[in-house]
């Protein structure tokens, strides 16, 4: 999973990304173009159980590659940010609502819903440029008469993409069927990615009830103080819990920001274990078994014959795989089999 990491300038986007992965890149570096990236695994106590009872010579978690996406997204932003953008699957909207007077607001004070429609607008802005140049082209090769079904398809996907925009509203309010969707995705469109948003605040307003408040009106939110958090990462493992506990926190913003993701973002987790190698995939919510065969190579989803079928919460019940069939959990499933969240599979192939 690919997430950017994007917002108005001076709202601590790169100390939000320090803080989430435990990097430590330069904050502030104004008119920079590259983006940060940094991996992080995807905290999993049933990999760490499976692990345990498998003892693989290898242990794989699943991972999200943070994207901090520098500078903002609009009309007057650099192709190379926008590119980068487009890119990733889903945003992270960083919103400030902490006071520096070292640190002074770009739009001169702190308006956290302002904000958030300013990061929104600057997308659609980007998103209508890209639309009407090929909706320009395509008019001419459909008006020609030798335009063919799928560029009409796309052409009347962009007029119903467009006829959102125009009205500010991003294009994931258009409606559009899957087969639109299939349409217009070479597009990369910035306001059909599905996105996270999250509230930079201040150590003392954490917990307060303009913080609480804020997240009732931000869609998909959260809040966390990324300074705080950041300094917080630089202690020893031993010291954290004690600075923690002085914050009210149980732990640091990235487990509950993980779980978030994949709630907003629809993903489940399934995985594939041996004594070669115990993995945590990442799939979407009742993807078919033959497109998570797919996720692991593209030679078992071609040639797919069956999965083989048990789940978590089974094999820590049994025990083993013995005891699984034993007691008849063991099953075997098609290609069309809706993958669920902890699923074992194994997929049997010929190619």
């Amino acid at each position: 999973m690919k997430l950017g990491i994007i917002g108005l300038e001076q709202s601590g986007k790169t100390t939000v990304f320090n803080a989430l992965t435990g990097a430590d890149k330069e904050v502030g570096s104004f008119g920079k173009i590259e983006a940060n990236l940094s991996v992080v695994n995807v905290p999993d106590p049933r990999i760490d159980w499976l692990s345990q009872l498998y003892a693989p010579n290898k242990t794989v978690y699943a991972n999200i590659e943070f994207v901090d996406i520098p500078g903002s997204i609009n009309d007057s932003a650099d192709a190379k940010i926008v590119a980068v953008a487009r890119e990733v699957e889903a945003f992270v909207f960083v919103i400030r609502s902490f006071t520096n007077p070292h640190v002074p607001h770009p739009l001169g004070d702190n308006g956290p819903i302002r904000d958030f429609e300013s990061i929104r607008t600057g997308l659609i802005i980007s998103d209508i440029s890209v639309a009407e140049k090929r909706m320009e082209r395509l008019e001419k090769i459909v008006s020609n008469g030798v335009g063919t079904p799928d560029d009409k398809l796309e052409l009347s996907s962009l007029k119903k993409i467009m006829s959102v925009l125009e009205k500010e509203l991003p294009a994931s309010s258009a409606g559009l069927t899957l087969q639109e969707e299939r349409s217009v995705r070479s597009f990369q469109f910035l306001t059909l990615k599905p996105f996270l948003t999250l509230l930079n605040t201040s150590e003392d307003n954490l917990k307060s009830e303009e913080t609480l408040e804020l997240l009732k009106n931000l869609p998909n939110s959260m809040a966390m103080c990324a300074n705080i958090e950041t300094e917080i990462r630089r202690l020893e493992e031993s010291e954290r819990k004690e600075f923690l506990d002085d914050l009210g926190i149980e732990e640091l913003s990235l487990t509950p920001f993980i779980l978030n993701a994949y709630k907003t973002l629809g993903l489940i987790s399934f995985f594939t274990v041996g004594k070669d190698e115990v993995r945590a995939w990442t799939i979407q919510k009742e993807a078919p078994a033959v497109k998570a065969a797919g996720k692991i190579h593209s030679d078992l989803e071609r040639g797919f014959i069956r999965a083989e079928v048990f789940s978590f919460d089974n094999i820590k019940e049994k025990g083993s795989e013995r005891e699984i069939k034993n007691a008849g959990l063991f099953r075997l499933e098609g290609k069309d089999y809706p993958v669920q969240d902890g699923d074992i599979l194994s997929i049997k192939f010929s190619v």
